[in-house]
């Protein structure tokens, strides 16, 4: 059997269990939906370029947005309300009228603006701290599986910090069918403060909602297929906007045959991302929390029951930086941490300078090499024998070579999973005898490494480093 499709294998049968597999890499990908649209620009082939010129080292843009980030004053301000890391690491690079209203360089000088953006900024929340779910995000009886977060697949190279809800007999094949859908519902009383239309997708259809249910505790959902009358009409005709929209438990907010869902508590940050300055870009990120723990019984046990995963965390787990140890996520040095470089000419996506190594989202006795740039291509690895566990791997371990493998799951009944049905998953394997490539690795300081594939290679091919060899950092 061809090693190169050995190796892929495992990347599209998972796709195929995602639900709108399309949208779903160029989209939720990024959950702030503009690096999905500089995906889809170069899906195109459509080459998209602005006027730019050069001013004291830095490009200037024309005034009416920041790049390919947002357009208009409002949308501007309403989009750097919840992505002010990528905006203002646009703003270092270039000279913007929206950059200066946005962030102004001196108080005095730019009260006036800075009072503008400022009650932009505000909106309206109560209490702090996490509440109860009282209602589940799809109902019970139409959910066919639900996936945990810490999956990586394709585009998503470091843990996913969303699950996935599938409504009971969905398929791709549906998705222009609206009668297939199923209510999408608000778990929690709390009020829908922003709203944005994904990249790609046709009018009218698949949009990211943000749910406060107090001041710092909150629901992300992503890839509802249609929006309720009241948070369509709060949206308008802009592609993204920051809304009150108030909501109770159990309100229908969306229609869709699946969908992202989190929970995410800003008083509690994970310990496992040792720089989270790294992801400011997705300020969220690292305050993931359980995705099943907030609601109440019996809904938690009905909802667990849809769980795929039987591993503990049920809800998965997403953060497995260990300082001066090879787990956990990197990234190419000086590429922006998680924000990636997609501005670069010919760059396949912010995910390309990512890494990680870590442990399978359903079974984390598996280990998983996740790479961003394979010969190209964002895929996902097993490791023939399993082993070293990278938990283990430190400066002392020297050169560590990895033989890539691909991977599948077996059920509780010994079956092996065909990834679109509900299954509870016993555990994940490696093809150990289709060795389809080389990672070699080394712990050159506690936060950096040198790393290289070899596609097509084992281990007793790949002597060394080469040329090719590049930094990653955390």
């Amino acid at each position: 059997m061809n090693k190169t499709y050995l190796m892929k294998r495992n990347m599209y049968l998972i796709f195929g269990l995602l639900i709108i597999t399309v949208v779903f890499i160029s989209g939720c990908v990024q959950q702030e939906a503009v690096k999905g649209s500089d995906q889809a620009a170069q899906g195109s082939n459509v080459e998209i370029q602005e006027p730019v010129q050069q001013v004291e080292g830095k490009t200037t843009s024309p005034p009416q947005g920041l790049g390919r980030l947002c357009s208009g004053k409002q949308e501007c301000i309403d989009f750097c309300m919840n992505n002010r890391g990528r905006c203002e690491e646009y703003c270092k690079n270039n000279e913007n009228e929206l950059c200066v209203t946005i962030f102004p360089p001196g108080q005095e000088e730019h009260q006036e603006q800075s009072q503008e953006v400022s009650a932009q900024f505000r909106w309206e929340c109560t209490g702090e701290g996490p509440v109860n779910f009282v209602s589940p995000p799809m109902r019970i009886e139409e959910i066919e599986m639900i996936l945990p977060i810490g999956l990586m697949i394709g585009g998503h190279v470091t843990p996913i910090d969303h699950g996935y809800y599938t409504a009971l007999d969905w398929k791709p094949e549906y998705r222009d069918d609206t009668t297939k859908y199923k209510d999408i519902l608000a778990p929690a009383d709390g009020v829908v403060r922003d709203i944005g239309h994904m990249p790609g997708a046709k009018e009218g259809e698949d949009y990211r909602l943000v749910i406060y249910h107090t001041c710092t505790f909150y629901t992300i959902y992503i890839h509802l297929w249609k929006l309720s009358p009241e948070l369509s009409e709060a949206l308008g005709e802009s592609s993204y906007k920051v809304v009150n929209v108030p909501v109770k438990a159990g309100e229908v907010i969306g229609r869709s045959g699946g969908f992202d869902f989190s929970v995410h508590d800003e008083e509690v940050t994970l310990k496992g991302f040792i720089i989270p300055k790294h992801y400011e870009a997705e300020s969220w990120k690292i305050h993931t929390t359980d995705m099943f723990n907030h609601f109440v019984e019996p809904m938690r046990s009905q909802l667990l029951e849809k769980n795929v995963r039987q591993k503990e965390p049920r809800g998965g787990k997403i953060d497995y930086d260990i300082d001066g140890r090879l787990v956990g996520n990197w990234f190419v040095e000086n590429t922006n941490g998680y924000a990636g470089v997609t501005d670069r000419p010919g760059d396949v996506g912010y995910w390309r300078t990512h890494l990680a190594f870590a442990y399978d989202g359903l079974d984390p006795s598996l280990i998983i090499v996740s790479i961003g740039d394979y010969n190209g291509e964002a895929l996902q690895f097993a490791v023939k024998g399993n082993a070293p566990d990278p938990a283990t791997i430190s400066v002392e371990s020297g050169l560590v070579k990895y033989e890539l493998v691909a991977f599948g799951y077996k059920t509780e009944e010994g079956s092996d999973w065909d990834r679109w049905s509900f299954a509870k998953i016993s555990k994940a394997y490696g093809f150990d005898e289709h060795v389809g490539g080389v990672a070699l690795v080394q712990m050159l300081e506690d936060r950096k490494i040198k790393f290289e594939t070899f596609p097509g290679k084992t281990a007793s091919q790949v002597s060394g480093f080469t040329e090719n060899a590049k930094i990653y950092e955390r």
